[in-house]
């Protein structure tokens, strides 16, 4: 039977419902664009995702329908639907799903004429070619190659291309040998909806910055509630060990006579004993005492006279040597 004029086809109106139950069934909606993603790459994905989300290829224009018919926000994604278009739905943390969308991403050459999206920087050092025409092939390429002990070095850091440029044939030949793929191929998220729209702008996080702004922050947190005296689970091993060096030291500072500090009581009157002994002329010393203060005093200025002797020595050494050198010129 003919299908009524005017009514959209069957498959449209199942296919519409298809994408509404989908967007109802989740709570994260991403859309992603796959064009340029290979047939073998959008199976791999699939499998991927497998039990952790769904995803679907849809057309744009069902799409917008069924975005519309779902309502509650879900229409704000129509602004977005531009591309060949496959929706991801999940109930994921929309960062992770974005991270797990990114993480599918494999590893792609240059093409030859093609615009480069990203800059292609070289570091110098060995490579693993050997030696014969790779080295002339790379520097056709703009690539500083020479040989050195039997391989192909890169002599210094060069961008063989930069981010816009068109990709000339011999630089794809030259990364091809080196075996650099500076491209990631993949699904490319447009947007995801998690009851407001997110973009790949906010969602990609640099975790290893954040981590490190969390443990600047935490140990300005622990400096503060030490110096304030806080007491946490973190900050009372700190405090109690803080809290019995200041009971030590104004303890050795007062002189007081308990047993945790006499051997400092004990250093530092020593100390004071051999200070006051050295200013005093020596027949007012003792025999043990003298002997104390020659062994803390006089073995540095017997130390110190050696070493002004070498230097007399060194000075003398080299007069002689200079005056040999006149006598030399003029013998």
């Amino acid at each position: 039977m003919a299908a009524v004029r005017g009514l959209p086809p069957k498959w449209k109106v199942e296919e519409v419902e298809r994408i509404k139950n989908l967007l109802s069934s989740y709570r994260v909606i991403a859309l992603t664009n796959f064009q340029n993603v290979p047939a073998w790459l959008m199976q791999k994905v699939k499998r991927e995702l497998r039990g952790y989300a769904e995803m679907r290829v849809v057309k744009n224009t069902l799409l917008s329908i069924a975005l519309d018919s779902v309502g509650k926000g879900y229409e704000k994604l129509k602004e977005f639907a531009r591309g060949q278009i496959a929706i991801i739905a999940s109930n994921e943390n929309p960062f992770k799903l974005y991270k797990k969308i990114e993480s599918m991403k494999v590893d792609a050459p240059l093409k030859p004429n093609q615009v480069s999206p990203v800059d292609v920087v070289l570091n110098e050092g060995p490579t693993s070619l050997p030696p014969g025409p790779a080295v002339a092939e790379l520097q056709v390429a703009g690539i500083p190659a020479t040989v050195e002990k039997g391989k192909v070095v890169i002599k210094s850091k060069v961008t063989v291309v930069k981010a816009g440029e068109v990709v000339r044939p011999e630089v794809v030949r030259a990364l091809e040998k080196l075996g650099i793929k500076p491209l990631k191929l993949g699904l490319e998220t447009i947007a995801i909806y998690d009851g407001v729209i997110l973009t790949p702008e906010v969602l990609r996080i640099d975790e290893e910055a954040i981590i490190k702004d969390f443990e600047k922050a935490y140990s300005i947190a622990l400096n503060f509630a030490v110096n304030v005296g806080y007491i946490t689970r973190e900050t009372a091993e700190i405090l109690i060990l803080k809290a019995y060096q200041n009971a030590k030291n104004l303890a050795i500072n007062a002189a007081i006579t308990e047993k945790e500090v006499m051997p400092d009581l004990i250093a530092k009157a020593y100390a004071q004993m051999i200070s006051i002994a050295s200013l005093l002329p020596p027949e007012a010393l003792d025999e043990e005492l003298r002997s104390q203060l020659s062994s803390s005093v006089e073995v540095p200025k017997v130390e110190e006279k050696e070493e002004k002797e070498e230097e007399k020595k060194e000075e003398e050494k080299k007069e002689e040597e200079a005056v040999e050198g006149l006598a030399s010129l003029f013998g």
